[in-house]
């Protein structure tokens, strides 16, 4: 199973795989808060600060950011990797800074690797990492 949550929710047994997907590690948070950390599953700084700005509502910012990553196959092999590990029935926890996944870039991020892990599924392959 891949979730999502915040980098300020608490620490669960249920997290599995931790797995930090900002750009910036977070000031005040230790390394031990996380398995694994991927800045390329975070937007562009650009891209960021158009939408920390106002300059870009959510919905361009998601349309840019789907743009950015899908071309990008460090991004595709990564979250090919993710979902490998949930086809294997290990749970995973993508995070990053804001408290609401509505407007987070984690819930597309999520999104892809479902994609992958659904193709994996349709194929039935036996893979272990």
């Amino acid at each position: 199973m891949i979730k999502t949550k915040s980098i300020y929710g608490s620490i669960e047994n249920s997290d599995g795989t931790r797995i930090l997907i900002s750009r910036y590690w977070p000031r005040g948070i230790k390394k031990e808060n996380f398995d694994k950390w991927y800045k390329d599953l975070s937007p562009s700084k650009n891209l960021l600060i158009d939408y920390k700005k106002g300059k870009i509502d959510f919905q361009l910012f998601e349309k840019l950011f789907r743009n950015e990553i899908i071309k990008n196959n460090n991004v595709i092999e990564i979250c090919q990797n993710i979902a490998k590990e949930a086809y294997n029935g290990k749970e995973c926890t993508l995070l990053c800074y804001e408290k609401d996944e509505s407007n987070c870039h984690r819930k597309l991020i999520r999104k892809i690797c479902e994609e992958e892990l659904l193709k994996l599924i349709q194929d039935g392959t036996n893979i272990k990492n």
